[in-house]
């Protein structure tokens, strides 16, 4: 840009005429740019519009619109009869180097730690996704835990259900709903949990919600206070912490054996905390059930403390062998147990429906809760999801999974074991739709990860499941996407992945002194 006598002779900007962005934006966008970058100085004269038109080589009119613009937006000021001015009060520091031209945000935020807004000690404590780590919102490659058999989810059955419900749809569907959630899908879940994970509760006991998610964060907020503890299983899932966390809780982690969460760490780390969060049907990602002694010390211990505990019951209706194990929900008497679901594993993660079954001296609190909130879903999903439930088709759809499952496990198992004979060790799954298999030292399963992405495959690592001492490396498989003939596709990558991993452990390897015995 050239200035003489605070008049801005030539504003040395490019249009681009062959863009999607009008020519007017582009004239905008760039001035507005140099004004923040300081540029363009408060108070100086810009060139007149014919001469910018000239300059620029564009019609009068589209400068006009531009100028007009930054005029209405504070960045100029126009005088009648006169010339046009940077506007002179805008807040632009001279000498901040944050704002030199062409230098992006990113960039300016990355330079100083101080820079941005301030956020609670609970956001900075949040982790981002390790590099190399299965990502949300990717096309999922074997394998991805988490994901379900989306191949065999009945897709016209499901259209022909949602478009009978819209097309029938009345004005109280139209208008939102209740906020606890539409009434005839709580009595089908009502009566579906009973039947099948033989949890005892009525329809007003049931909230929908938007997902597991949406449940820890609203059963937490109402139970917590800042500073309060919580058991997470330790592994355990991440989304767990988070939602802790962002209620203001401490996590406090407690270890996972082969029997579960050990309730007796537990009462040595954190007798009196105020929530337990856990998942005791099929813990996630080792993959245990909790015993049925420690499940009985669970609930002993929310009764005495007036503890809540937050049963995560996920994907435990996927058993594959006999009927899905009864949830803890129904052995408490005491009403200390909160029981989240989810229809995002056992239909497609894309529905974004869950529910809450609450105890009954919680009821009206939640519902007061509720009042103040719009409906946690569309109530046109949760109308369709109701008559689904009610028709039978999720019924049979469960059915049809475990079967499946039962098959793409024992494919998954296969394969393991004769890709990763010496190196992999898989633990038994009997129930839903991952497994997690421990790695031989001294291979690193976060460099294992890595490498298998590398090569296409997508494995987590048990390492990132840790929130306290990191006691073992293993690697976590999802198998509900995957099929069974494509199973020994991906472990024969994973393997070379694993020979990868091994070479480059030598390599950095430091070299064994010599004289010592090895």
């Amino acid at each position: 840009m050239k200035t003489s006598n605070g008049v801005a002779s030539s504003l040395l900007l490019r249009l681009d005429s062959r863009s999607h962005t009008p020519l007017h934006e582009q004239l905008f966008e760039g001035i507005r740019a140099r004004i923040l970058a300081g540029a363009l100085a408060p108070g100086l004269r810009l060139p007149s519009s014919r001469q910018l038109a000239t300059e620029l080589d564009v019609a009068r009119s589209t400068v006009l619109q531009a100028l007009d613009a930054l005029t209405a937006e504070g960045y100029l000021v126009a005088q009648a009869g006169s010339c046009t001015r940077v506007a002179p009060e805008l807040p632009i520091l001279s000498g901040d180097r944050s704002r030199e031209p062409g230098r992006p945000a990113a960039a300016r935020a990355s330079s100083s730690g101080e820079r941005g807004p301030r956020l609670a000690a609970s956001a900075r404590a949040l982790k981002p996704t390790p590099v190399g780590a299965p990502r949300l919102g990717a096309a999922p490659r074997a394998f991805r835990p988490g994901v379900p058999a989306l191949d065999l989810f009945p897709t016209a059955l499901w259209a022909r259900t949602v478009s009978r419900v819209h097309a029938r749809a009345s004005t109280g569907l139209l208008d939102g709903g209740d906020p606890s959630g539409h009434a005839p899908l709580r009595e089908a879940i009502a009566t579906h949990v009973s039947v099948s994970r033989g949890v005892r509760c009525s329809p007003a006991q049931v909230f929908i919600t938007a997902g597991t998610q949406q449940a820890f964060d609203e059963v937490l907020r109402l139970a917590l206070n800042r500073g309060d503890s919580v058991w997470v299983e330790d592994p355990g899932y991440p989304g767990a912490r988070r939602a802790v966390l962002a209620a203001g809780g401490r996590p406090v982690p407690i270890p996972v054996d082969g029997d579960g969460l050990d309730v007796g760490a537990g009462l040595a780390r954190a007798p009196r905390a105020r929530v337990a969060l856990v998942a005791p049907s099929h813990q996630y990602p080792l993959g245990v059930t909790l015993s049925l002694a420690r499940r009985m010390a669970l609930l002993r211990w929310a009764e005495r403390t007036r503890s809540l505990i937050i049963e995560d019951d996920y994907d435990s209706e996927f058993r594959h062998r006999g009927r899905p194990l009864t949830a803890l929900q129904g052995l408490d008497d005491a009403g200390c147990v909160v029981y989240v679901g989810t229809f995002s594993k056992s239909m497609f993660p894309g529905l974004r429906l869950g529910f809450l079954v609450v105890p009954p001296s919680l009821v009206d609190i939640f519902s007061a809760a509720r009042a103040a909130s719009p409906a946690p879903a569309s109530t046109l999903e949760q109308a369709a999801l109701a008559r689904f439930l009610a028709e039978g088709h999720f019924a049979r759809h469960l059915r049809r999974m475990r079967a499946a499952y039962r098959e793409r496990g024992e494919a998954l198992l296969d394969a393991l074991v004769a890709e990763g004979s010496g190196v992999l060790a898989p633990r038994p799954c009997d129930t839903g739709m991952q497994l997690c298999a421990s790695l031989a030292a001294p291979l690193s399963d976060l460099r294992v990860r890595d490498e298998a992405a590398r090569l296409g495959v997508e494995v987590a690592a048990l390492s990132d499941y840790f929130l306290g001492r990191r006691r073992d490396a293993g690697l976590v498989f999802g198998f509900g996407g995957v099929r069974p003939d494509d199973m020994r596709t991906g472990t024969r990558a994973l393997a070379r992945a694993i020979e990868a991993a091994r070479r480059r452990d030598l390599r950095t390897s430091p070299p064994h002194p010599r004289g010592l015995p090895r």
